[in-house]
Parts: C-alpha cells; structure tokens; sequence
C-alpha cells in the first residue's frame, strides 16, 4: 500500500489540475449553509439592527423634552417605524438562536431546507436595512413622501416573507429531523416552543403579507398606505397576535432553568400544554378589525392568556425550589423574560377591561395599551434571546462570556426594558400625552431607557467577544445539561454532531445516560 506525504485534493479545497483555488472565509459566509454560522449572523445581525430602532426611540423621547422642536411632523413616522423595526430586528435574532439550537437539541447535523434558511437571512438583512433607510427619507410606516413610503411598505413585506421562510424551515426540523425515540412529548422546551411558535408565525405574517401586497398593488400614495397598515398590519403589533413572537422565550426560560439547577421539570407534560395553551391563546388572525376586538372572544383570550404564563412561573419556581442554583446573567435574563411576557398581559387585560364597558368602565386610551404590550414583548425577546446566548455560550462562541459584560448586559437591559416598557404602560394610564410638561417627562424616561437599552446591546457585543476570545484560549467548562445540544463539539458545527447519541427515552437522554435510568425512572426525580 503506497502511502503520500500530501493531502488529497478533497482536503486541501482545490484541484491542482482544475486551476479553481478554496473558497475565502467571504465566500463561505455569502455561500455557507452551516445552521449554526447563519444562527450566530442572525443573532448578531438582529442584535445591530435593534440598536438603529433604539436610536429612533432615542431621537423620539429627545424630541418630547424639546417639545417637538427635533422631529417636527416626522414624530410620528418615527415613533411607529421604531415600534415596527424593532421587533422585526428582534425575532430576527430569536430566529438565530432557533436556527443554531434546534436541530442540536435534536441530535441533527443540519437543519431542514438549509438554503432556504440562507436565503431567508439574507433577505431578511437587506430588506430590513431597507426599512430603515426609508424612514430616512419620510417613508418607513406613516410617512409623508410616497416614494420612500412604498419602499418602506415593500420592504416590511420582504422582511416578513423572509422570516415566514425561516420559520418553516425550523418547525419542519422539529417534525422531521427527530431522533429514534424522541416522539414530541420528549422533544425539550425550546424546540417545542420553537415548532409551536413558527407555525404559528407563518400563519401571521402570511396574513400580514397579504396586506403588504394589497397596500403595493393598489398603487396607494403616502396616506393610503399608512391607512393600509393602520387597517391590516397593526393588529401583529397587539393582542392575541403580538404574543406569537415570544412563544420561544417561554422555551429558553424553562430550558435554561433546568440546566442550570440540575433538575428535570416533573410534569413535563403540563409545561409543554401550558406552552401549547399561550401559543393557542395568542393566534390572533381572526382578530384584526376593530369589530373583532371589542368581543367576548377577544376579552376571553385577553384574560386566559395570564394562566399559561403563571403556570410556567411556577414551574420555574419549583425547578429553583428542588435544584442547586447559583445567579448567572442568563438566568435574570430569563426570569425577567417571563416577567415582561406578564406585563404585556397586563396591559391587555387593562385594554380588555376597558373595552368590556365600552370605553366607560376605565377611560384609558387603547392605543398607548397597545403601544404598550409591544414594548413589553420586545423587551422579554431582547431578553430572551441574550439568556439563549449567554447560557448556551459554550455553544455558540466556544466559551463563557466575562463577567464584568455579561452581568452588566444583563441590568442594563432588564433596567432599560422595564423602565421604557412601564413609562409607557403608565403613560397610558395617566392619559397625560396632551400636557407639554408630562411629555417631557416622559420624554426623560424614554431617553434613559433607551440608553440603557443601547448600552447594554454594546455591553452584550463586548460579552460576545470575551466568549470568542476564552475559546482561542481553551475554552471554558460547560455547564451539564441533559439535552442533546451538550454532547455536541463547542463552539458548535452542524457537521460535527457525532452519530453515536444514546436512545432517546425521556426528554432528558443525557442525564439518564450519567444517572444509569432506566426508561420511566425520570419520573420519580
């Protein structure tokens, strides 16, 4: 047998016959279809263009001290294209962390459709750098130049058209890309949440797409297609409808807790009804004119929908009740996710109060509610998506993040996000939007939570890059997870899941395989 010094062509990337040279670390990114590289660009991404929608809400409360002397009549085209751009940045990145985890928890080298998912990042990244630079030029949601107000409209559907993509290409992994023995009732939290969660994206931002079309193909100037939007695409940004976007939060939470207290959730079956009864409980497309709001339907999903949400919390408490817990960022990360998942509710069990007399029983203004509940589930997804990252670090980055930014990423978005999420909750209930003097105070808060939101993005950038630089140096221990996804090489690539992964029996395979369980003894702990 005759042995050679030199790797073969396939190794090394390049024929020497063929004259075609390896392809560049761009070319790998234009062209690479790796899960879990699109999931860390996702994240990245999403995590940037949040920081544009954070400088618009910044650009608004310092316009509110100024007494409309910054903005002048584009108020209020900023103010709504933040409140849009910000949570499209959000799930963006939501998505990522879907994208990197699930087919790891699943045991699977790659996720389904991989270049669809490729192709669903990019257009969603340009279409919704184009949304912001339409808001630039007067377009964006609510503009006054027609021009920029249609690419703004065009964009926005982009957007949604590209993340409709991405979902179906995550939810169809859950369904098919499941290991021997992992039926659904074993899947773990955060790819059922995940499945739930995208099937039902797909089926809003389908409907809200179609509005996108129509407002496109009536030729609709300027004011015609902020009425469009008003009339079909508002009722996302409101319940039932704005709860599907932190349907995966609700995973991370309970994955996150479990792993990090070294239990295993008791009644496993409960907490993935509790997740199918919020996910079921926020399908909102039959809810989109005004008509259908002001119903007993509506009041009734706007008060059970409290009830998956404190149930989830008590699941937590008892995982932290009968576990050894230590504090890291991701677990305040977590807890507060849940947290602002309740405020959100909050805010819509006060519109449904109001709305249940007519506008007598408490004379709140809607619309600030409304302004509110979005505020509230873009802060639990900011949140949500920092605790995926933080906490499956190893994963992601190949190391633990410092202490120093991770603990402070962690306070300056639970501050920044509770303090602007309750100034408006608050300002809808005062009802004091008319008065110059409490807008400008409002307008103070605004400006320090944004801020403080702003800061902490960039504190999280500095998190990421001491995880990054902790891998070059050996990385760090991982915590013991009982999933999947912890078997896998860290930092984590599709390819390099290795194919003998013990029987799946329970949905903790991993920890019955250290504790030598026997099928049905997970019950028992």
């Amino acid at each position: 047998m005759a042995v050679t010094e030199t790797r073969p062509a396939s190794e090394t990337g390049a024929d020497p016959g063929s004259g075609r040279t390896a392809p560049g670390a761009v070319e790998r990114i234009l062209g690479g279809a790796d899960h879990t590289t699109l999931g860390r660009m996702f994240v990245l991404s999403g995590l940037a263009l949040f920081c544009v929608a954070i400088v618009a809400r910044l650009l608004v409360g310092i316009d509110a001290v100024a007494d409309n002397a910054l903005l002048g009549d584009a108020l209020a085209m900023v103010s709504s294209s933040a409140r849009v751009l910000g949570p499209l940045s959000l799930v963006g990145a939501m998505t990522g962390v879907l994208v990197f985890l699930v087919p790891l928890q699943l045991g699977s080298p790659a996720i389904s459709y991989p270049r669809g998912v490729s192709l669903a990042y990019w257009t969603w990244l340009l279409s919704t750098i184009v949304f912001a630079v339409s808001v630039a030029f007067d377009g964006g949601v609510g503009g006054a130049d027609t021009a920029a107000a249609r690419l703004g409209n065009v964009s926005l559907g982009a957007a949604l058209a590209a993340l409709g993509l991405a979902a179906v290409c995550v939810a169809t992994t859950v369904l098919t890309h499941r290991p021997p023995g992992m039926g659904l009732a074993k899947v773990p939290f955060l790819a059922w949440s995940a499945l739930l969660g995208s099937t039902l994206w797909i089926v809003t931002v389908g409907s809200a797409f179609a509005h996108v079309v129509v407002g496109q193909v009536s030729r609709a100037d300027a004011p015609g297609l902020a009425e469009n939007f008003v009339n079909g695409i508002l009722w996302m940004t409101r319940a039932p409808a704005v709860y599907v976007l932190v349907i995966p939060v609700l995973g991370v939470a309970l994955d996150v807790f479990a792993t990090a207290t070294g239990s295993r959730v008791r009644q496993y079956g409960i907490a993935q009804g509790l997740i199918g009864a919020f996910a079921v409980l926020s399908i909102g497309v039959w809810a989109q004119g005004d008509d259908s709001v002001n119903t007993v339907v509506w009041t009734a999903f706007a008060l059970l929908v409290a009830v998956p949400v404190l149930g989830i919390l008590g699941l937590v408490g008892d995982l932290v009740r009968r576990g050894r817990i230590s504090y890291s960022p991701a677990l305040l990360l977590s807890a507060v996710s849940l947290l602002f998942i309740l405020g959100a509710v909050t805010s819509g069990l006060v519109w449904a109060l109001t709305l249940a007399g007519s506008g007598t029983l408490l004379g709140f203004d809607v619309r600030l509610l409304g302004a509110a509940q979005v505020t509230f589930v873009a802060a639990s997804l900011l949140s949500g998506t920092l605790a995926a990252v933080f906490h499956w670090s190893t994963k992601f980055w190949g190391g633990r993040p410092a202490a120093a930014p991770s603990n402070a990423t962690a306070l300056l978005v639970v501050a920044g996000g509770g303090l602007l999420s309750t100034a408006v909750f608050v300002q809808g209930l005062v009802q004091r939007d008319g008065e110059p003097t409490a807008n400008q105070f409002f307008g103070v808060l605004v400006v320090a939570a944004a801020a403080l939101y702003l800061l902490g993005v960039l504190s999280a950038a500095g998190a990421v890059r001491s995880a990054s630089a902790a891998a070059a140096d050996g990385g760090d221990d991982e915590p013991v997870g009982g999933t999947l996804e912890w078997v896998a090489a860290s930092p984590a690539r599709g390819d390099d899941v290795p194919d003998d992964l013990p029987t799946v029996t329970s949905p903790y395979p991993l920890a019955d395989a250290r504790d030598g369980d026997a099928p049905g003894e997970e019950a028992d702990r």
